[in-house]
């Protein structure tokens, strides 16, 4: 045990098992390895598990960690542009690395010493522990796994675990360790160290290992690169970190290499200082290349100029890293320098990635972003310690389904279709503005955490009471409903209506960005009427706000103690009385019928695809017969979202609530699966299939004008347009479907111009005030939509709670018009908002204006003799072919320059000119200067070439006699004239009627 070592500092024996792993901690972990919905759930469960000192030796960064940090939330930084209405009824992730197919582009990276997650004894198997239960679970999904060289189990113990594409990770260059005697003269002159051991390059025991490693059947060697040295990593050197007895680096087993001793900081980076060799150096790659026949591929890089050097080298791939934040602090996100590798390699090698990935989302934009694959390292050491091989294969299960979700629902059905188009990047932004970033907040708020105790199999019946008078006097605003409502449903309802998918970013992104948008109003305007009523596809109502489709209403307002009162007829009624349009959704818990006798009002119907088109038709059949007024078309949801929330929930209707619009019907029916019932019925029934050319059989089918609802792009505006659609319902689901889409608010300008007035658009997603429909209006919306704050004043107050929300968001809108000098909604135009946008256009505005007043003060200087005159500012620089006659004009132009009879004319031109001039000067660049030299006769104006240093030295020389001699170089002209006159007996006037001088006078005038 390792209370035999000579080292203590007071831990007892049992902590200092623990500390280093020889006793894992007993913690069942059955139940909430049964909610685990992602990957990073792995890490807090590993974090209970594992002891302090291996997690954070899996878990813990440089310093101060902000590059660990940064590689995550970069990803927050990158949105989705996804194409709707695709066939993606059959996706394809399938990709070739270095010519070995493999199933998804998700591989693992080399870390090491995975036995300290998952070791022998506690009941597992020998044979499958560490890197050997890792080697399964990539086997098993059909990837690549690396193995690192400071693994826990060796070369060939991996290889033996079973077939599979396997690389093996070699650390730069290895040495070897050999203890010598010296003479007891020579003993005191040597260091401490040097006593010791003497220290030389092995280069055999490289070679070793990649002779093991071929013949093992390794397909590729991956060459770390960025770690000549340890980072410092501060947990390691305050846990003192060392390996247990039972574990070691097996790959150099019976060598000095394979051990750790322990020391009063961190054992590892001693190791590194003992071992690895800092010498090495590009120049080396050659070597390494003529021991191996492998493919090299580099490890380490995150730089155009590193890149264009491996290429050189001969490398067969680049693996940008910046070591997953250990070992640099404050290097950029791996992610964010993708796409300059990526232009540096130009098809040459294939770049490969990793650092930070956490979601298939995250994966998807650097597939966009041109990478041909994404390597993955601590979320596989998490799960491999909570669950062993079975966690392993659930992750990579996780991370497959979730790109295969972000592929569906962005509308590509393969690798290759990915493309750099599908994204959004803060450059882009910048581009689209012509100013700086736009950075969009960073949210680290996590995903709701699951409640102890709270059934999800069983929804209370019946509900709560509804609120009493005094309480409901208090709500003032729509948000405040959704608090009411959080304690009021059960928690399986509000988080179904309430939750977004994945990291819910985009849910809070959708009401964050009306924040960044600001108001221009008028004043002194007659407000003392305001008209916001306005017309919908010919339809006439009260505001421009209706009621967007969502589901279940019934889970809101169930059944009570008015039967006709529940669920989505309480909504049909208030809308009614609100003169506004309710929009019924295909998955309602009222009949298209019921919902028509809840009483008159404008009403249309959301469609969702079936795969039996019968079914299809026939509900538009019955929508046209109740009087329904248009089709919805959702087009953004062929997948359903990855909603977490429901996963853990294991979502499924209760007994009392169905959908009714399928009543009688499979269709009708959620099953209970051990994740989201609506999930799996999305999955079973939806038509993955649909795309755009069923447009025009869906207007065959009916009479009604077909409003498509899930469009976010310029792209997809243009093609429904093009396909006949009588409308555009900009939605982003709620925040629902696809994680980190941009907002609708942010896209809606885009989406306008494309439509350029040709059908009406209008929008959903996050508008909670009167304020966020008005910035929607001026910003080109012809009407809003809105669906939470309906269910959650639903759920606190029935028909009375829909009436007061509607209510306050038009009494908002109103005071809002009032307050911005709008008398009615066709005055609300895009100068009453500045958005992000336009505040970078006015800022370069006023710094263009700055400069070019700056320009001015410096001309108009008085008082003031400027070294650089008016000639150097009044620069034009044109590159002139080598003239023949350079050196003759440069001549005479020096001589006239000393007699003072030259005249010199520029025109202006920017700073810039003057700026790229003295820069060109400073690098010792030949420019060629036009300057149109005037004779001595005043009349023939001469083009001569000038390099930027002689231009420079004349004008410093010339600056300081122009204004003295410009009345001596008017005199001499004149002198000059009146002896040229008198020479061809010629009055001194004649010159000056004749534009054009004989040539007699020209050579008259060159003689003088």
């Amino acid at each position: 045990m390792l209370s035999s070592l000579p080292f203590d500092d007071g831990v007892g024996n049992k902590e200092r098992e623990e500390a280093v792993g020889c006793v894992p901690p007993e913690k069942n972990l059955s139940r909430e390895m049964a909610l685990v919905t992602n990957v990073c759930d792995y890490e807090e469960l590993a974090k209970q598990k594992l002891p302090k000192m291996v997690f954070d030796f899996y878990a813990a960064g440089a310093e101060d960690q902000w590059t660990l940090r940064e590689n995550s939330e970069a990803f927050s930084r990158i949105l989705f542009q996804p194409r709707v209405l695709v066939d993606v009824s059959c996706i394809n992730m399938s990709t070739s690395v270095l010519g070995y197919n493999i199933s998804m582009p998700i591989m693992i990276a080399p870390t090491a010493l995975h036995k300290l997650a998952h070791p022998e004894g506690s009941g597992r198997f020998i044979w499958n522990a560490g890197e050997l239960a890792t080697a399964r679970a990539a086997a098993t999904a059909e990837t690549i796994m690396t193995l690192s060289s400071g693994s826990s189990c060796s070369i060939e113990e991996v290889n033996l675990a079973g077939p599979g594409i396997r690389f093996f990770q070699l650390s730069v260059l290895h040495y070897s360790l050999r203890f010598f005697t010296f003479p007891l003269q020579d003993l005191f002159s040597l260091t401490s160290y040097q006593r010791l051991v003497q220290i030389y390059k092995d280069r055999n025991l490289v070679q070793q290992l990649i002779q093991r490693a071929e013949k093992a059947g390794y397909k590729a060697i991956v060459l770390t690169v960025d770690a000549p040295w340890l980072g410092r990593r501060e947990a390691d050197v305050k846990n003192r970190f060392t390996l247990p007895q039972n574990v070691m680096l097996k790959t150099f087993e019976g060598m000095d290499q394979g051990k750790i001793d322990k020391t009063n900081g961190s054992g590892l980076a001693a190791y590194i200082a003992s071992q690895i060799d800092r010498s090495f150096s590009w120049k080396d790659i050659k070597w390494l290349q003529t021991v191996t026949s492998l493919p090299v591929l580099v490890k380490g890089i995150i730089t155009a100029q590193d890149t264009r050097i491996a290429i050189e080298c001969g490398a067969a791939g680049i693996i940008m890293s910046n070591h997953g934040g250990r070992q640099l602090d404050y290097l950029p996100a791996t992610i964010s320098c993708l796409e300059e590798v990526v232009r540096e390699a130009n098809g040459r090698v294939p770049v490969f990635i990793d650092g930070g990935f956490r979601r298939g989302t995250d994966v998807f934009k650097a597939l966009a972003l041109g990478a041909s694959g994404v390597f993955i390292g601590r979320p596989v050491l998490f799960s491999l310690a909570v669950d062993g091989e079975v966690g392993v294969r659930k992750v990579l299960q996780m991370l497959s389904d979730e790109l295969e979700l972000t592929m569906a629902l962005s509308g590509c059905t393969s690798l290759s279709e990915i493309t750099r188009k599908h994204v959004l990047t803060d450059s882009d932004r910048i581009r689209r503005s012509r100013g700086k970033s736009i950075k969009n907040p960073q949210f680290l708020l996590p995903v709701q955490e699951y409640k102890k105790g709270t059934s999800t199999d069983k929804i209370p019946e019946p509900w709560p009471l509804l609120l009493s008078k005094e309480e409901m006097a208090l709500v003032t605003n729509v948000c405040e409903y959704e608090e009411l409502a959080k304690q009021k449903l059960p928690k399986m309802v509000y988080d179904f209506y309430a939750a977004g998918a994945e990291d819910q970013w985009t849910l809070r992104e959708n009401s964050e960005a009306f924040s960044r948008i600001l108001f221009q109003p008028r004043v002194l305007v007659d407000v003392s009427c305001i008209d916001m009523s306005t017309s919908i596809l010919g339809y006439n109502i009260s505001m421009p706000i209706m009621i967007a489709p969502t589901a279940l209403h019934k889970l809101a307002h169930p059944e009570g103690r008015f039967i006709w009162n529940a669920g989505e007829l309480a909504t049909a009624r208030a809308a009614a009385a609100a003169k506004t349009i309710m929009t019924l959704s295909s998955w309602s818990s009222c009949s298209i019928e019921e919902v028509n006798l809840a009483g008159p009002g404008i009403r249309f119907f959301q469609l969702s695809i079936y795969k039996d088109r019968n079914l299809v038709q026939q509900l538009i059949q019955r929508a046209e017969k109740a009087g329904y007024k248009a089709i919805v078309l959702t087009v953004d949801a062929p997948w359903l979202g990855r909603r977490e929330a429901d996963v853990k929930n294991r979502f499924t209707l209760p007994r009392n609530v169905m959908l009714k619009t399928f009543e009688g019907l499979d269709q009708g029916k959620i099953d209970k699966t051990n994740g989201s019932g609506l999930a799996a019925y999305v999955a079973s029934q939806i038509d993955r299939s649909f795309s755009w050319k069923d447009i025009k059989w869906l207007q065959t089918v009916t009479s009604l004008p077909v409003l498509v609802k899930g469009i976010i792009t310029a792209q997809d505006t243009r093609i429904a347009i093009e396909c006949g659609v009588a409308g555009i319902i900009m939605s982003n689901h709620g925040g629902r479907q696809l994680d980190y889409l941009p907002a609708t608010i942010s896209c809606l300008e885009e989406v306008v111009r494309e439509a350029n007035g040709r059908v009406p658009v209008f929008i959903d997603s996050g508008f909670r005030r009167g304020t966020d429909v008005f910035k929607a209006l001026a910003l080109g919306a012809s009407g809003v939509f809105i669906g939470r704050p309906v269910l959650f004043s639903l759920a606190v107050d029935g028909e009375a709670g829909v009436r007061n929300a509607l209510r306050m968001l038009r009494d908002e809108l109103e005071i809002t018009m009032a307050l911005s000098g709008c008398t009615s909604v066709k005055e609300i135009t895009r100068g009453h908002v500045v958005t992000e946008s336009d505040r970078i256009r006015l800022l370069r505005s006023k710094q263009h204006q700055r400069r070019r007043r700056r320009r001015r003060g410096q001309k108009h200087q008085k008082g003031k003799t400027s070294a650089l005159p008016a000639i150097a500012r009044s620069l034009k620089m044109v590159v002139l072919q080598p003239d023949p006659f350079l050196s003759e004009l440069t001549s005479m132009y020096e001589r006239s320059t000393e007699k003072g009879s030259v005249w010199v004319t520029m025109k202006r031109s920017s700073m810039k000119c003057q700026a790229r001039l003295k820069k060109m000067v400073a690098k010792g660049e030949a420019v060629e200067l036009r300057c149109l030299v005037r004779a001595t006769d005043g009349k023939k104006n001469i083009c001569t070439s000038l390099s930027a240093k002689e231009y420079l030295k004349f004008q410093a020389s010339y600056a300081t006699v122009l204004k003295a001699h410009m009345h001596a170089l008017k005199k001499r002209e004149r002198k000059d004239k009146k002896k040229a006159a008198e020479v061809e007996k010629i009055p001194e006037k004649a010159p000056k009627k004749q534009k054009k001088a004989p040539s007699s006078k020209k050579s008259a005038g060159s003689k003088s």
